[in-house]
C-alpha cells in the first residue's frame, strides 16, 4: 500500500501533516476519534510534535505535524500499521471542519502568529535597551 503522508518502519508507523493544512489539535482529534480502535489493534499512539524552525522567517512558514504509533501485537505489523493509517485519515476527514469554520480557524491562527511575531519583535527590542 502506498502511503503518501507516512512511512512504516518496522513496528513504528510515522505520518507527517503540514500545518499549511492542519494544526496539531485537528490531528490530535482526529486520532481521538478512533483511539479505541486503534488501541484494539495492538497499537500504541507514542505522540505527536511540530518541528520548529531555527530563526525568524519572514512570512508564516508551515511546519510538519508529526504522529508516531508503536505496534505491540502479535504477528505482522505492516498489515495492521496500514490499517491504522487508513483510521487516521477517517478521522481526519470525519472530523474536518466545513469551509467557514476552517477559514475562521485559520483567520484567528493567523492572528495568533501575527501577536507571537509582536511580541518576539518586542522582546528583540527590550533586550536591546
Amino acid at each position: 500500500m502506498n502511503l503518501p503522508y507516512g512511512e512504516i518502519k518496522g513496528n513504528v508507523l510515522r505520518m507527517t501533516f503540514s500545518t499549511a493544512d492542519f494544526s496539531i489539535a485537528s490531528v490530535l482529534s482526529a486520532i481521538k476519534v478512533h483511539i479505541d480502535v486503534i488501541q484494539e489493534l495492538g497499537v500504541a499512539f507514542l505522540g505527536a510534535q511540530t518541528d520548529v524552525v531555527a530563526g525568524p522567517t519572514p512570512v508564516f512558514q508551515p511546519v510538519p505535524v508529526i504522529v508516531q504509533f508503536e505496534y505491540a501485537g502479535k504477528g505482522g505489523a505492516k498489515d495492521v500499521l496500514e490499517k491504522v493509517y487508513k483510521i487516521v485519515w477517517q478521522g481526519i476527514v470525519n472530523s474536518f471542519p466545513d469551509e467557514t469554520c476552517w477559514s475562521e480557524a485559520k483567520e484567528a491562527y493567523a492572528s495568533f502568529i501575527a501577536a507571537q511575531a509582536d511580541l518576539l519583535r518586542a522582546r528583540i527590542e527590550a533586550a536591546k535597551e
